[in-house]
């Protein structure tokens, strides 16, 4: 690990704790559900908690590598280059294609498991380059994670989703 990408754990991290925090007091006041403790006030805190939590994680992992790096006898540490090739364009297209599924589930036009299939199918694809072996692995994961969030949203946690 280069010392650019400890810098970006660190400041991601840091960023993310800060949004968190801020979710954190806005919803501090929002009572529990009326029929259940879970609801509109507890859940957003309980998220805001865990990627904290991760967040934390991910910087200590981040510092405990810089100190390593520092200390490792040979290494220099420097700016290196990014071990992975920026991809701008794809992230405008997951901007595009997820502006889009936000879209279509507020029109109502389709159904909730059936378009976030297809968003999850297109995502991944386009996120593994359209690689043949990964198109199979990424239309089970957007199969399964489309129709089974359907289920668990509407069977078991009885939130009404957008139907087409």
């Amino acid at each position: 690990m280069n010392l650019s990408r400890i810098k970006n754990d660190i400041g991601l991290s840091l960023f993310l704790i800060g949004i968190c925090v801020v979710m954190i007091w806005d919803s501090w006041d929002i009572p529990p559900g009326s029929f259940e403790p879970l609801g509109a006030g507890p859940v957003p805190r309980m998220i805001a908690y865990t990627v904290i939590a991760i967040c934390l994680v991910i910087m200590l992992r981040a510092v405990l590598q810089w100190k390593r790096l520092k200390t490792s006898p040979g290494s220099k540490v420097s700016e290196t280059t990014l071990p992975y090739r920026p991809r701008p364009k794809d992230a405008v297209i997951v901007l595009g294609l997820t502006t889009l599924y936000v879209g279509l589930m507020a029109s109502r036009l389709v159904g909730f498991a059936t378009i976030t299939a297809v968003f999850l199918f297109i995502t991944i694809s386009l996120l593994m380059n359209f690689n043949r072996k990964s198109m199979l692995i990424a239309a089970v994961i957007a199969l399964i994670m489309g129709f089974g969030c359907q289920y668990l949203f509407t069977k078991v946690f009885v939130v009404d989703l957008p139907t087409g």
